[in-house]
């Protein structure tokens, strides 16, 4: 039996990844998995990766990993993305650029950030003007018949999540560690809600005949999160950190 630990959307939330991290430290797990997002957002992102690098992670790269990396030489009207492009040093830009796309572990899973071709999809879930569904059977079987891997990992949504599919595979969204709740836009605005403050994480107990898969909710200092948020201007994130939902106010 092989005990590996998932997670990922962690976005700058040293308080919830500490809280992650001690109790993924409390059970035997082999493997710790980071599907992206490691430092984005008003929190405290450069202590983020100092943490992320104190341990031994398998990481790769987000959308907002991107985002960082492809604007480090202009400035933008991202108020949030320019605090921190200020305060992460040389060591973690550098080690973001490292940060592969999709990665490959024990040929049992296949994890990416979003879908296997994009970081800013969402593999699991379909935005609509009538809201957020989850895609059906036959689309997610047709989106993922080319991964040989029986477990499939995606984060992005921050919304945690375990599909089995109808030819056996599994598709598993951890949830996030470090922001359970924000406001998105396509051609609707909508809202990714995971509906409690907690840092979410997953663990997967694999061996030749089983597969468990349990999912972890981490109580941690929520309100000293929100707080910091709210003091970086970011009242969008205050909420979502507080309550795991976004107020009706902020949806229109």
């Amino acid at each position: 039996m092989k005990t590996y630990a998932i997670i990922s959307d962690i976005h700058g939330n040293l308080l919830a990844l500490e809280a992650v991290l001690k109790d993924i430290a409390s059970r035997s797990v082999d493997t710790i998995i980071n599907l992206g997002d490691h430092v984005f957002g008003p929190l405290e992102p450069q202590k983020t990766a100092d943490l992320i690098f104190s341990r031994e992670i398998i990481c790769i790269s987000g959308n907002k990993d991107r985002d960082i990396l492809e604007n480090l030489d202009r400035i933008t009207q991202d108020a949030t993305l320019e605090q921190v492009k200020k305060n992460i040093d040389k060591r973690s830009i550098d080690w973001l650029k490292s940060l592969p796309s999709t990665q490959i572990i024990d040929e049992l899973i296949f994890a990416c950030h979003g879908t296997p071709e994009s970081d800013n999809e969402y593999l699991l879930e379909e935005v609509t003007g009538n809201g957020v569904f989850v895609f059906k059977d036959e689309e997610l079987i047709a989106k993922t018949n080319h991964i040989k891997e029986q477990i499939i990992l995606c984060g992005h949504s921050h919304v945690n999540r375990v599909i089995r599919l109808s030819n056996g595979k599994l598709i598993l969204n951890p949830g996030s560690v470090g922001l359970p709740a924000y406001l998105g836009n396509a051609q609707v605005r909508f809202a990714m809600e995971s509906m409690t403050p907690y840092a979410k994480y997953a663990l997967i107990y694999a061996d030749k005949n089983s597969i468990k898969i349990e999912q972890v909710n981490c109580p941690y200092d929520w309100n000293a999160a929100s707080a910091t948020a709210r003091k970086n201007g970011r009242e969008d994130w205050a909420q979502g950190l507080l309550y795991g939902r976004m107020p009706k106010s902020l949806k229109s």
